[in-house]
């Protein structure tokens, strides 16, 4: 090798090291594109996925942070909505779902989302859930048609769940003591570092009520064959086998994605459709079965603090 280059390449391997010089190894993300998977026709059925968990926060580019970043998940879903919306041959609509659901606001503003587009283009629409549809999932299903579970999927979850970590013990045991400074009496509930009272918790609990009560009103108008007390008693926060959805009127059949599409062709009056999906560059697509591709993104943890729509075992 040039001993030239050779220096040069050591000279810039010790400015990383130093701090001199950053090096951004995540790329910028592509717009998204039309992607057809299977059938034929001018018509289309559009597959859009629910992967994964539900967050407002950017996934980051892969492990370590190297590769691709992609927008949130609901950027994305009002992209693709967007892009949708513009092409008037998509006439049907799969929700591809396989997520434990995720934060409160996240889920609702999918459904807003998804709701919205279906109520201007009139478009019908099937949830299909895959291995698991919960909590904030099947929050976002109710603005299908219809929902269909496979044989083993689990749904349901229906409630909500504020998850917060203490370290009063931990600190105890280090003779650490941790002192607040606060305008108000309730300025700092929540906090770790000090053990939550009974008026707190009293507190908190009002908001997990109201936000447990939206919750239920969105599976009412999902479930308009469900009566409203029926859906409050199966509303406890527990899951559901595929079987005992459809037993309950959780879902409304049991069956594989390929069936959902044929059934969706045949409410759209469709004799022959393409299926397509929206994906970015590098994304492959090689049936209806293959779904996003799954960043390990070492920053984001589904149990941080706050009001989640989320089945976490």
């Amino acid at each position: 090798m040039n001993r030239g280059v050779t220096l040069a390449a050591i000279a810039l391997g010790t400015a990383i090291a130093a701090g001199c010089v950053s090096v951004n190894l995540r790329t910028a993300p592509q717009p998204l594109k039309e992607t057809p998977i299977s059938g034929e026709g001018r018509d289309k059925i559009l597959l859009i996925d629910i992967a994964g968990f539900i967050s407002g926060e950017r996934r980051g580019g892969g492990v370590l942070g190297v590769g691709e970043q992609r927008p949130s998940m609901v950027s994305e879903i009002a992209e693709v909505v967007r892009t949708a919306e513009r092409d008037k041959q998509i006439k049907g609509v799969i929700l591809r779902i396989n997520s434990p659901g995720g934060t409160v606001t996240a889920s609702d503003t999918i459904y807003h989302e998804l709701a919205a587009y279906k109520q201007r283009t009139q478009v019908p629409m099937t949830a299909q859930i895959l291995d698991l549809g919960a909590s904030g999932a099947y929050y976002i299903a109710q603005v299908a048609d219809r929902i269909v579970a496979q044989p083993t999927t689990i749904t349901g979850s229906i409630g909500v769940i504020m998850v917060r970590p203490s370290v009063t013990g931990l600190l105890d045991k280090l003779g650490v003591q941790a002192e607040q400074i606060t305008s108000g009496t309730y300025k700092g509930m929540g906090s770790p570092l000090t053990p939550m009272r009974d008026d707190e918790r009293a507190i908190f609990q009002t908001v997990i009520d109201d936000l447990y009560t939206r919750f239920v009103a969105t599976v009412v108008a999902g479930r308009p064959h469900l009566a409203p007390e029926r859906i409050a008693a199966l509303a406890d926060g527990r899951i559901y086998t595929a079987q005992q959805a459809k037993e309950t009127g959780l879902v409304d059949d049991i069956g594989y994605l390929q069936d959902s599409i044929e059934a969706l062709k045949r409410t759209a009056k469709l004799d022959r459709a393409t299926v397509v999906t929206y994906t970015r560059t590098g994304d492959y697509q090689g049936s209806v079965y293959a779904g996003p591709v799954v960043n390990v993104d070492l920053g984001v943890s589904p149990a941080h603090s706050g009001f989640l729509y989320l089945w976490q075992p």
